[in-house]
């Protein structure tokens, strides 16, 4: 089953755009592909769920990176070992998701993406109302919300 470190799934949309990315902009386009490869492809994009932060879903991984190291020149995280950036080896049928995500998504704001998060029975509301501030979301919640979303666009 492949999963991927948050930070290589990013670095995939971070090497999609033009400038600097808001870190919630950057949390919400991972955890949406995290969400619609559940959906699609029934398996996990990233090795970690994210948790119910207050502004959404959120990679602990990502925020503590950008937080202590920020981005490189080239805009990428870079791994803390070495100067390469973090990366994802990525089947075709995960790179279609990254694909769909970016093309569907990556001309909405931070905001606007947090925003879609918070609505009543998503995955992040289930988590912060239901078990509490910075809880991790649950997975076959992530899943069942995507796939609904899959099968709203179809009709």
């Amino acid at each position: 089953m492949p999963r991927h470190d948050p930070k290589a799934v990013a670095n995939e949309f971070l090497r999609r755009e033009d400038g600097p990315v808001n870190q919630m902009r950057l949390q919400k386009l991972v955890y949406i592909a995290h969400g619609w490869n559940l959906a699609v492809n029934g398996e996990p994009l990233t090795n970690v769920d994210p948790s119910a932060w207050d502004n959404g879903p959120v990679y602990r991984t990502i925020w503590d990176h950008i937080r202590q190291l920020g981005y490189n020149a080239s805009n990428r995280l870079l791994g803390s070992a070495r100067d390469d950036p973090y990366e994802a080896d990525l089947t075709e049928r995960e790179q279609d998701v990254i694909d769909h995500v970016w093309n569907r998504y990556s001309s909405y704001t931070g905001g606007d993406l947090s925003k879609m998060t918070h609505e009543e029975g998503t995955p992040w509301s289930n988590a912060y109302f239901g078990r509490g501030r910075n809880e991790m979301l649950n997975r076959a919640d992530i899943q069942r919300h995507f796939t609904e979303l899959a099968l709203a666009g179809r009709n």
